[in-house]
């Protein structure tokens, strides 16, 4: 049999290599050199007669046969430990690195004191979390440098499986010195055309979101100053009196707690909200540390919702 020729070390640190897309990386989860995770790897290669990772620009990038190899051998591996454990007749210790993308204020106010938390119940996982928009996630989660994600409304690739998880609330908001040279706020359309704006991106979509969930207004006139594709970039331009624009409340409420005299639109009372779902490559094997993250931080959001 082809496994007889295999040592296992060989497989385990595949495995390693592979998840973390890097040498150096899998070298301080296993506790090894960079040599001696660089020979492991030579060696299965030598053995299989096969490239596992091409070398492009001083980065790992899987091959076909590759890729093929981690979806078998991951799960392969897996069901080893537990067949040891469950002999053993002992509860495994959840270890090694999740990695995790989210949407920056999304995942700063939220998601990141959470894993805080799983980092003092759980001191043998490592996290390595990648901060940005969901196109990028889309990418990382399909070259599998991720185990997940979460992202906001945005069409992923359809080889990648969403999950709703939290419902963000987005409201309209501005300074109150802003305000206090405009008349008195109305929640009519005549009185929002007397107002600046500040936007995530052209077009204003958000904005425009929010006034036909709103007011029901899809083609109200929006004198738009400023555009910018950061929370934090907007929530600067509202703080400044550059106009009004839409903050998720869990932003609006860390800036009111701080003291910023920030005014909230009514609107029609019912809240607009955008989905935040947590995505995953359909069909990839995750180690049980990935698996126990998620399934936490799932509760977690839950709770908070």
């Amino acid at each position: 049999m082809l496994i007889d020729h295999v040592n296992l070390n060989h497989l385990r640190v595949f495995e390693c290599v592979y998840r973390n897309r890097s040498m150096t990386l899998a070298a301080q989860e296993l506790h090894l050199t960079q040599s001696g995770v660089s020979q492991h790897m030579k060696t299965l290669e030598d053995v299989l007669g096969v490239k596992l990772f091409d070398r492009i620009q001083r980065k790992l990038v899987p091959t076909g046969d590759g890729t093929q190899l981690f979806r078998r051998c991951s799960s392969g591996l897996e069901e080893l430990e537990r067949a040891l454990a469950h002999i053993k007749g002992v509860d495994r210790q959840f270890s090694g690195t999740v990695a995790i993308g989210m949407p920056i204020e999304f995942g700063n106010n939220l998601v990141i004191p959470l894993l805080a938390g799983l980092s003092r119940q759980y001191p043998l996982i490592r996290f390595k979390v990648r901060l940005g928009f969901a196109s990028a996630m889309n990418e990382l989660l399909l070259r599998g440098e991720l185990d997940f994600a979460f992202v906001d409304e945005f069409r992923m690739d359809r080889r990648i499986r969403t999950e709703k998880v939290y419902d963000e609330l987005l409201e309209l908001c501005a300074s109150q010195r802003y305000l206090s040279e405009k008349p008195a706020p109305k929640n009519t359309r005549k009185f929002f055309e007397t107002l600046d704006f500040v936007e995530y991106q052209e077009g204003e979509p958000i904005l425009r979101m929010w006034f036909a969930h709103h007011l029901s207004a899809r083609n109200i006139s929006l004198n738009v100053r400023a555009t910018v594709m950061d929370v934090q970039g907007i929530a600067r331009l509202i703080l400044t009196n550059a106009g009004a624009g839409v903050l998720p409340m869990h932003l609006v409420s860390k800036l009111l707690k701080e003291g910023e005299p920030l005014h909230i639109f009514k609107g029609c009372g019912k809240p607009l909200k955008n989905a935040i779902s947590v995505a995953y490559l359909e069909g990839r094997s995750h180690a049980p540390a990935a698996l126990k993250v998620l399934e936490t931080l799932r509760s977690q959001l839950a709770r908070h919702e």
